[in-house]
């Protein structure tokens, strides 16, 4: 009794291994091809899934970014230029270092479908244009910017369910 039920434990495995492989193998063949555009919505230039910092210093850094026309994630940062404005900075090589004024932030309602830990309850959406007039930054010229951060009295991040999102204008 002893061998047929290590036996058949071993079946299991054995089948348990093969159907995890199928899984990964249809994963991958589904994914899309090296080298192709990443999956940023057709009304997006640029989506950041990390978006932090103190509340009243900066840079406030930029994580987790896929852009149109880019083969691999990147990561920036934002800086304050004046109130109201913040320069945002992408490390080359993500979208060649190049650097893009963000201008007339505010806030307002947050967006639907996310949510804030008890620890940063505060739910806020941030919005802001982008005035781009440097070469090879035109594209970006009047594109919306939004995001959902959680904020406390010391410091944000993004909201479950958002990201730093620069929309095609």
């Amino acid at each position: 009794m002893n061998h047929s039920s290590s036996h058949r434990n071993s079946s299991f495995a054995a089948a348990s291994i093969l159907s995890v492989a199928g899984l990964v193998g249809t994963v991958l063949s589904t994914s899309p091809p090296a080298g192709a555009e990443p999956p940023v919505p057709s009304n997006v230039w640029i989506q950041c899934s990390g978006f932090s910092g103190p509340n009243t210093s900066w840079p406030h850094p930029l994580g987790g970014c896929i852009a149109r026309g880019e083969q691999s994630p990147g990561t920036g940062f934002t800086q304050r230029t004046v109130p109201g404005s913040e320069t945002i900075f992408f490390n080359a090589p993500f979208l060649k270092g190049i650097s893009l004024q963000l201008t007339n932030i505010t806030t307002g309602a947050p967006a639907d479908g996310t949510t804030c830990p008890a620890d940063h309850p505060a739910r806020v959406g941030v919005s802001g244009v982008i005035s781009a007039t440097e070469p090879g930054t035109k594209q970006y010229d009047g594109s919306p910017v939004a995001a959902t951060i959680c904020g406390n009295a010391t410091d944000f991040f993004l909201a479950t369910g958002s990201t730093f999102t620069v929309f095609k204008s």
